[in-house]
C-alpha cells in the first residue's frame, strides 16, 4: 500500500496497518497528502469523496472500481493525464487546480459531471478556447484561470518552469505543483504581480524560481 494512502486511512480508522476489510469498507471520504500513487486505495470500495493534495503521479488511474465516487480533487499536483477520468462513472465534481494538465477533452466524456475546476493549469489553446466553452454549454459549472493568468502559466511552462499562476482573492500567487521541485506544493506560494512576472519572463526567467526562497517577499510593480 502506498505509504501516504496508509497514513490517510490510519487517521480515518484510528490505528496503523494492518487494516481489516470491514473497516475499510466504511470509508466514504479520504484526504491524502503527497501520495505518489493510489496503490491500496482499491481496498476502500465505498469511497465517495477523494482528495489528493500534492499528488506526485502524472496520471489519474482507472477509478471505475469505485462505483459511488462522486467527487475527486487532485490539487497542487504533478497530474498531466486525464484520459481515464471517464471511468469514474458516478463523477459529479472534478477539481484539478494548480496541476500540469494541458488537455481536458476527456472530461467531455464524463456524462454526469456538473463541476470542474482547472484553475492554474497550462491548458492548451484548444482546451481553453474550445473545450471549456463546450463544457459550459453542456451545463458544467467551470472554474478556470482568466486569460492573463492562463497565458502567464503557459509562458512559464514554455520557459521550462512548470509552475501555476493564479488569482487568489485580491492577490496573485505563484506556486510549484507536484513533488518534483518541492516537498510542500500546497504551501509556500509566493505573491507576485502580473507585471513583475511578465518582466522576469521577458528578461531573466532564471530568476523566477529563486523567489521561492523568500515566501514573504513584497511584489514589485514593474
Amino acid at each position: 500500500m502506498e505509504p501516504a494512502i496508509a497514513r490517510a486511512i490510519s487517521l480515518e480508522v484510528g490505528h496503523p496497518e494492518p487494516f481489516a476489510d470491514d473497516e475499510l469498507d466504511t470509508i466514504v471520504t479520504l484526504g491524502v497528502l503527497h501520495a505518489r500513487s493510489i496503490s491500496g486505495l482499491e481496498r476502500c470500495p465505498s469511497l465517495r469523496v477523494l482528495v489528493l493534495s500534492g499528488y506526485g503521479a502524472g496520471d489519474l488511474p482507472d477509478l471505475g472500481r469505485f462505483s459511488d465516487l462522486s467527487s475527486v480533487t487532485v490539487s497542487d499536483s504533478d497530474l498531466r493525464d486525464l484520459r481515464l477520468v471517464h471511468t469514474a462513472t458516478s463523477l459529479l465534481s472534478l477539481n484539478v487546480e494548480r496541476s500540469l494538465v494541458s488537455d481536458i477533452s476527456p472530461t467531455v466524456e464524463c456524462a454526469g459531471l456538473g463541476w470542474l475546476d482547472v484553475t492554474g493549469n497550462p491548458l492548451s489553446d484548444e482546451s481553453y478556447r474550445e473545450v471549456l466553452p463546450e463544457l459550459r454549454a453542456k451545463g458544467v459549472d467551470v472554474r478556470a484561470s482568466e486569460e492573463r493568468e492562463w497565458s502567464l502559466t503557459r509562458a512559464l511552462h514554455d520557459a521550462g518552469l512548470p509552475f501555476a499562476y493564479c488569482l487568489h482573492g485580491d492577490h496573485h500567487r505563484l506556486s510549484r505543483p507536484g513533488l518534483t521541485r518541492t516537498g510542500n506544493p500546497e504551501g509556500g506560494h509566493i505573491s507576485i504581480s502580473p507585471e513583475e512576472l511578465e518582466h522576469l519572463l521577458a528578461t531573466s526567467p532564471e530568476d523566477i524560481e529563486p523567489l521561492f526562497d523568500d515566501p514573504n517577499r513584497t511584489p514589485r510593480h514593474v
